[in-house]
């Protein structure tokens, strides 16, 4: 009898450290709490480009970041309204281009305009911003418009009701052509590139001002 008992308690201590020795079972894979979805913070220079937009009085709204199946989009955009001055319609650009744009009105237009016609530019009249497509001489690669980058302007009116448009005025020898020439070679130092009818015959119409990577004045 006592060896049996013996027997029975060893195979009881066996068995119980045995079970000791087992890794609990995983929890089943549904209480298992969910990531929270991932969301991007705004950056730190978008915010400071805002800020300085609003400093100079444009109007704007933050639009989100967006891309297309074909490569274009806009990253860090806004939807430009107006300043002390309108634009002729609202455009999406990025906020780059639109605090350039907000320099060119106060450093060069402005100046200029007082200067030569005692008046000051009362809007900007452009022909779009934002457009997925091709470059003009190469459909394959893509414009800057693409990106939100590039704005096509075609002239300003001024407080009287004056109207200069680079297509008529470019090269008028009185003021008019004066305000476009000058404007536009000033306009090499805020932007990338600037095209206008000096640059080639696609720009004889209006000015091509945009921020990106590329640099070339054709003023």
């Amino acid at each position: 009898m006592r060896l049996n008992y013996r027997i029975s308690s060893i195979l009881l201590a066996l068995a119980l450290l045995a079970g000791c020795a087992q890794r609990p079972p995983a929890p089943p894979r549904d209480t298992v709490p969910p990531l929270p979805p991932r969301t991007e913070s705004p950056s730190e220079a978008y915010l400071a480009c805002q800020a300085n937009l609003s400093e100079v009085g444009w109007d704007f709204e933050p639009i989100a970041s967006f891309t297309t199946p074909d490569g274009c989009g806009v990253v860090d955009g806004v939807k430009l309204q107006r300043s002390t001055m309108m634009l002729s319609r609202a455009t999406v650009v990025t906020c780059d281009l639109a605090y350039a744009i907000a320099r060119f009105e106060f450093e060069i237009l402005q100046p200029l305009a007082e200067e030569l016609f005692k008046k000051e530019v009362k809007r900007i009249d452009h022909v779009g911003s934002y457009n997925c497509r091709g470059i003009r001489n190469n459909r394959a690669r893509l414009s800057e418009h693409a990106k939100g980058r590039a704005i096509d302007i075609i002239g300003v009116e001024l407080t009287d009701g004056t109207r200069i448009r680079v297509e008529a005025d470019w090269a008028d020898k009185g003021p008019k052509g004066q305000f476009l020439r000058r404007a536009t070679k000033s306009a090499c130092g805020l932007f990338s590139v600037v095209l206008g009818p000096n640059a080639d015959r696609d720009h004889r119409d209006h000015l091509h001002l945009d921020v990106g990577p590329q640099r070339y004045c054709g003023a």
